[in-house]
């Protein structure tokens, strides 16, 4: 090995993963092994009021308004500038599989939720937003107005 070193560092760290997500599902708040991805939708669900579900083309179902939420997430980093810029685009957007897409926007360096949006799914195949199967959240962010995001 290389450096055995880096490598005991990296499997404490690994070790730490594992008690974290043991942790958050105790709380309900991870169901698989992608933590950030469950960790958003567990948001979602809770701040959107959401069943969630493992269907083609969306995350979850409004428990009030019985409508398909298809719940995303991606970075914000800021520019050397200060602009807001995003990491990536939201992939595998189903048209016409979904009534809203929750964007989840998470600062890069923390992880803390910065911004969440609750996107209707006709602005968000309107404008040229979503191209492919990929939305272009970038273009929105001027456009709608953000929910709260609860501290």
């Amino acid at each position: 090995m290389k450096n055995i070193d880096d490598f005991k560092k990296a499997q404490k760290l690994i070790n730490d993963i594992a008690r974290i997500r043991r942790e958050l599902s105790d709380i309900e708040y991870n169901k698989s092994l992608k933590i950030l991805p469950d960790f958003v939708e567990c948001y979602a669900r809770d701040r959107f009021g959401l069943e969630l579900k493992n269907a083609v083309g969306y995350d979850g179902v409004g428990k009030n308004d019985q409508k398909r939420y298809q719940i995303k997430y991606t970075f914000l980093k800021r520019t050397e500038s200060g602009k807001e810029k995003f990491t990536h685009a939201l992939d595998n957007i189903k048209r016409n599989k979904f009534d809203f897409l929750i964007a989840v926007i998470l600062n890069e360096n923390d992880f803390k939720i910065a911004k969440v949006f609750k996107i209707p799914h006709d602005v968000v195949c309107q404008k040229g937003w979503l191209i492919g199967n990929s939305f272009r959240i970038g273009k929105v962010i001027g456009e709608l107005e953000p929910y709260k995001v609860r501290k």
